[in-house]
This record gives structure tokens, sequence and C-alpha cells, in this order.
């Protein structure tokens, strides 16, 4: 099953301030970074919104040479968030595989984006992903495929939705996003998503279980 972590520096233990990243919270960024690459998580999504350029691209550098030291001899490839002002300008600094688009992108934006690299698209609907899928995106997240604390407002899409998404984005990969656990992952994957993605899954030991249920016994 292929994974997909992404970074939310305020799940953290300890205090945080808005626009400011404290040396306990990159260290602890880092390390999750390495944890992740080392376990075999395919994407990290940096998406740490509110920092400026300088400490987006040096929080990312030093994700980045963290995940390439893991010793695993996988391959993570680092996502910046475009939602972070210089959010580009990082992921060109530090050399990162490409950006992420958070909700409400464009066609255009897709276009724009791809000339630097990957293009992950957060998507909301079966439409979306149709979207994606034409604009040449190379991965959409679908989410909230189930009720998530993140977005408890939001309604759940459910598999049949995430079905459809996956019939409509051909061979554009898929990856479940939104309340996903080691209990439900394996029914995203039969529903013909290539993996799951996810915030709080990553900052405990649920992706670990999500392997070992997949491994052979």
């Amino acid at each position: 099953m292929r994974l997909y972590a992404i970074t939310d520096r305020r799940l953290l233990p300890g205090t945080h301030e808005a626009g400011r990243l404290s040396v306990a919270e990159r260290d602890a960024l880092v390390r999750l970074a390495a944890e992740w690459a080392a376990g075999g998580v395919e994407y990290v999504q940096l998406r740490e919104k509110d920092l400026g350029e300088r400490e987006l691209t040096e929080l990312a550098a030093a994700m980045l040479a963290a995940m390439r030291d893991c010793g695993s001899g996988a391959c993570s490839r680092l996502l910046v968030n475009a939602g972070a002002v210089g959010a580009a300008e990082a992921m060109r600094t530090v050399r990162a595989a490409g950006v992420h688009l958070p909700g409400r992108w464009s066609a255009e934006q897709v276009g724009r984006a791809r000339i630097g690299g990957m293009v992950s698209v957060g998507c909301h609907s079966v439409g979306e992903v149709a979207v994606a899928r034409a604009a040449g995106a190379d991965i959409a997240l679908l989410s909230p495929v189930f009720a998530t604390e993140s977005h408890p407002e939001a309604r759940p899409l459910g598999l049949e939705a995430l079905a459809a998404a996956c019939r409509t984005a051909g061979r554009m990969p898929v990856y479940a996003l939104g309340g996903v656990n080691a209990e439900n992952a394996a029914s995203c994957i039969e529903a013909g998503a290539v993996g799951v993605a996810g915030i709080r899954m990553f900052l405990g030991e649920g992706w670990r279980a999500i392997q070992e249920e997949e491994a052979p016994g």
C-alpha cells in the first residue's frame, strides 16, 4: 500500500506560534520525515502554510536531507504545499519533487505548477478529480473519505464516491484522505485507491499498523 504523509506542527506536543518555527518543531518534523522515509512512505507533504519563505526553505532542506539519509534505500519524495507564501521558491531551491495545490485550484494553476515538478492536488468531489486528470495533475488526494477530526463539519464522501473518483482518474493515482486508519485503509484500496494519506495517522503508529496489516503472514 502506498503511503502519503502530511505535516502539521500544530498537532505536535508543546506550544506553537503562528508564523514562527521553533527549534523543537523543526527537530520534530525532521525526525518524522526521516522515520517516514525509512518506513517506506512514498510522499511527504510539507504543509506549514503560515511559514515565510526563508523558514519554509530551511525546513524543507532539512527534511529532505533527513529523508535522503534515512538509510532505507527508498526514494521518498518531498512536496511543498502551495498554500504557503514562497512555496514554489522553496521547492525549487531545495529541489523538492514538486508542490501540492490545496482546494480551489484551477486547471491553469496545475499547468503552471507542472513546469517546476510534480503536482499533487486536493480534490473534494469526483468532478474535481476529472478536472485534475484533464489538467495533467500527477496525484489526487480525495477527501474526506471518512469523518475526520481535522474538518468535523465536512460531510464524508464515502467509499462509493472514492470508487467513482478512481474510475474517473484513469491512470492518475488517487489517494484516500480524511479519517483513514488501520481499520478502514484496506477498504480504500478495494475501492480503487492506490494508497492512503493523512496527518494524524502519521504522527502516531497508525501508519505502521497499516503496513503490518498488509504484510504477509
